[in-house]
């Protein structure tokens, strides 16, 4: 007597092959769909702070088709890997991430060149009516890339068959002849400001609230060219010296960022010293200041002021307020650097 199944288990085996190769084939379409790409970050060029490292960083592909870009997020910003599918992409990578300013704001996500890093708290002032940046953006650097290209070939070289690995000679580390590598080099986008002010009459001051006009409103990351849109910078000096020869005397300095300056226009400073009676406010501005750069050759520029101001009138100093710059100078010996506290 026959087994009743017996007719059936040939055509079980069928349907089970058939499925399996089904699977398989499954697996090897979604296999080759991306490619493993390498990166690595130099940022020895930024001219950004040792801390910035704990910030990580953010990369994205632009397809050069249109179209969303792709976001990675590097929590070691010195590289990873990635994978993508095939297409032609600009690459753009800055420090941190979209959410992790406090004073920059992004727009233009969408585009490659569209992408903005903008001043992130402006006001206007009713009495004024001028746009005022009231705190300075953080740190910001930029490394670009354009027409990197994923090709067919490239796809599924991540693979554990050795036809699917990539190998990497050391010639071709050396030259940057890697398809599947990118080395990208960040510079800053920001610019760094010293305003130093000689004052006459330093003793006489409590505090110092200083406006540049002409500075830039934003900055394109792709091109790293600012925008022509213009705010007035705020800032509070905070390190000043007195001068040993005439210790009422002394220089104030403050140092910030900026996105740049518009060149098209001349340069006014304001200045607002509350005097050390508490109630006194000497005010003045100065037009066409002039502007020196400098290159230190590590990533940073750095933009340079220096104003000479009018004599400070002298006031008698408010009971008790211990806020003036005012010093003993007897037994004065070398210059010292303090912080001047912000009222």
């Amino acid at each position: 007597m026959k087994h009743k199944y017996s007719a059936t288990f040939p055509l079980l085996c069928i349907v089970f092959l058939h499925i399996t190769f089904l699977a398989c084939e499954r697996r090897g379409l979604t296999y080759y769909e991306v490619a493993e790409i390498s990166l690595s970050v130099d940022w020895s060029l930024s001219g950004l702070d040792s801390k910035e490292a704990d910030f990580g960083a953010t990369v994205l592909f632009y397809p050069q088709t249109g179209g969303e870009p792709k976001v990675f997020l590097l929590g070691d910003r010195s590289g990873d890997k990635i994978r993508l599918p095939e297409g032609i992409y600009h690459v753009l990578l800055f420090n941190r991430s979209f959410n992790d300013f406090s004073n920059i704001t992004f727009r233009g996500k969408e585009g490659y060149e569209t992408l903005e890093a903008c001043a992130g708290k402006i006001i206007t002032r009713p009495d004024e009516g001028m746009r005022t940046l009231v705190s300075s953006p953080e740190e910001l650097a930029v490394a670009t890339m354009e027409g990197f290209e994923v090709t067919e070939k490239m796809l599924g070289n991540y693979g554990s068959t050795p036809y699917k690995q990539t190998t990497v000679h050391p010639e071709i580390i050396a030259t940057g002849d890697d398809p599947c590598h990118i080395h990208l080099t960040p510079q800053k986008m920001t610019r760094k400001i010293i305003a130093t002010f000689h004052i006459k009459g330093l003793n006489n001051v409590r505090s110092l609230t200083c406006r540049l006009d002409g500075v830039s409103e934003s900055v394109f990351l792709a091109t790293g060219k600012p925008s022509a849109n213009t705010v007035i910078q705020e800032f509070v000096p905070s390190t000043y010296q007195f001068t040993p020869e005439s210790p009422a005397d002394g220089t104030i300095s403050g140092t910030f960022e900026i996105f740049g300056l518009h060149t098209g226009s001349e340069h006014r400073i304001y200045i607002d010293a509350l005097l050390t009676d508490g109630k006194t406010h000497f005010t003045e501005s100065y037009d066409n200041v002039e502007v020196t750069e400098t290159d230190d050759g590590q990533g940073t520029t750095t933009l340079r002021i220096e104003v000479n101001t009018g004599k400070i009138p002298d006031v008698e100093p408010e009971t008790g307020s211990g806020s003036s710059f005012d010093v003993d100078v007897n037994g004065w010996e070398n210059d010292i650097n303090t912080d001047i506290p912000v009222i």
